[in-house]
């Protein structure tokens, strides 16, 4: 019995390692062919519904219109997009809103993401199509560029079984005040004026961290404002005092007053940062350890522009090194994102946010 077993596991891990070095080897790929330039907008023709009104047919034509004519623009001053060689381009937009989002005083631009896919040709004639390498970026998005919020609750169901629905709408506004919070990466640069750059360090604190790279109007107020602990602290006990049907609910909040009462008024008064050693609810700290944490600041958007306007652009860049990019040609495929990167005129690009639509 236990010689069969080996038998079977052998043939096992021998198909598995077979597999792994058919699917590791290299593609190849047919990077002199021409490839074409195609744009799907697919922004719905209608708007879109929130819960305190409905876009404006008005406003959601403007803004088709207008992100149509920034898909255009990358494609007319991009090399990359202009000339695509060695693949297919495809650019798309969608929304970011959804039925389930509540327009708030940080929102007032439409939000919205671009991305750009390079749909490889390879040596037999096909062509990458199924999420192929790409490049994304979003549009008036008031969340920090890594990606995420700070604050990710679990999931609650309106059922009464965690909180009196009387108190649904106080449990819906502290909820929505907490996922404004967003960590960013250190500030590294401007490199033109209306272009930061923020790395997050690695390999020892090195310079070639990933980066959120943000194109904003710089005659605006700024874009993001640091909080405070005793922000956060707030923040985090309006929502969990509304929490209280279940013993573990109530176990959290006595837990969150603990740890609130743990900080010396000094520490409540610093700006916050991500990550905490010994707190459980309040992960945050005022002693500079970790990612700075953020808001959007509502006072940067200029009202006097609709809210069709794109005024902030906000890109992610791996950041790979030459000699990366090198390894990567080597086993995979070109790395075109991030050469789409370095190849970006952001003292150009800068000047999209500036346009008065």
């Amino acid at each position: 019995m236990q010689r069969q077993f080996m038998k079977k596991h052998f043939f096992l891990i021998l198909f598995l390692c077979i597999n792994l070095m058919i699917h590791s080897q290299p593609s190849e790929w047919n990077a002199s062919k021409t490839g074409a330039w195609r744009f799907e907008n697919h922004l719905p023709e209608k708007g879109i519904k929130l819960r305190n009104g409905s876009l404006s047919t008005t406003d959601n034509i403007a803004f088709k219109k207008n992100i149509a004519d920034l898909a255009a623009w990358f494609h007319q001053n991009h090399p990359m997009l202009k000339n695509p060689k060695g693949y297919d381009l495809r650019a798309l937009t969608t929304y970011v809103w959804s039925d389930y989002t509540t327009v708030t005083e940080s929102e007032y631009g439409i939000p919205a993401s671009m991305g750009f896919l390079f749909e490889l040709f390879d040596e037999k004639g096909g062509k990458w199509t199924v999420e192929p390498p790409q490049i994304n970026f979003d549009i008036n998005a008031t969340y920090g560029g890594i990606g995420g919020i700070y604050f990710t609750p679990e999931s609650i169901v309106d059922d009464g079984s965690r909180y009196d629905l009387t108190l649904s709408k106080k449990v819906d506004e502290a909820l929505r005040n907490l996922t404004q919070y967003f960590h960013i990466f250190p500030m590294k640069e401007t490199i033109f004026p209306g272009v930061d750059v923020y790395t997050m360090h690695r390999d020892g604190w090195q310079q070639n961290g990933h980066q959120t790279i943000v194109v904003y109007n710089p005659e605006r107020p700024n874009y993001w404002l640091p909080v405070t602990v005793k922000e956060m602290a707030d923040a985090h006990l309006a929502y969990y005092s509304l929490i209280q049907k279940r013993e573990i609910d109530r176990m959290i909040y006595e837990e969150l007053q603990k740890e609130i009462a743990e900080l010396s008024a000094e520490e409540l008064a610093s700006p916050a940062y991500y990550g905490h050693n010994e707190h459980f609810v309040l992960k945050v700290n005022g002693n500079g350890i970790g990612l700075p944490i953020m808001r959007f600041n509502p006072a940067y958007w200029d009202k006097s522009l609709p809210i069709s306007a794109i005024q902030f652009l906000s890109f992610y860049n791996i950041n790979l090194t030459p000699e990366e990019m090198d390894e990567q040609e080597q086993r995979s495929y070109p790395a075109y994102p991030q050469m789409f990167i370095n190849q970006m005129n952001w003292e150009e690009v800068a000047k999209l946010v500036r346009r008065e639509k």
